[in-house]
């Protein structure tokens, strides 16, 4: 992930911790009922991160991010401020 400047994915939680960690923003494409949907509005709403189970609208997303270097900057900060990197040591 350290050298991608967004990733597109399903939401699970241990991608989108690592994805956070690494600041990169995140395009979520699919989840799992339940288990993680909320996984979706945490990324929304932390702002490094979007929805979609469209592909055109996947690609023009991420096309809008990755010409955009504010836009990315602004969601890189975003998820650095969403990542909990000794969590699991806090468990």
């Amino acid at each position: 992930m350290k050298s991608s400047d967004a990733l597109v994915t399903k939401a699970g939680p241990g991608t989108i911790a690592e994805a956070s960690i690494c600041a990169l923003p995140c395009m979520l494409f699919a989840y799992l009922p339940g288990q993680e949907e909320g996984n979706v509005p945490f990324v929304e709403q932390s702002g490094f991160g979007k929805y979609s189970g469209s592909p055109d609208v996947i690609a023009d997303t991420v096309s809008q991010w990755l010409s955009d270097p504010n836009m990315m900057r602004s969601m890189q900060e975003n998820a650095l401020k969403a990542a909990r990197p000794s969590a699991t040591l806090d468990i």
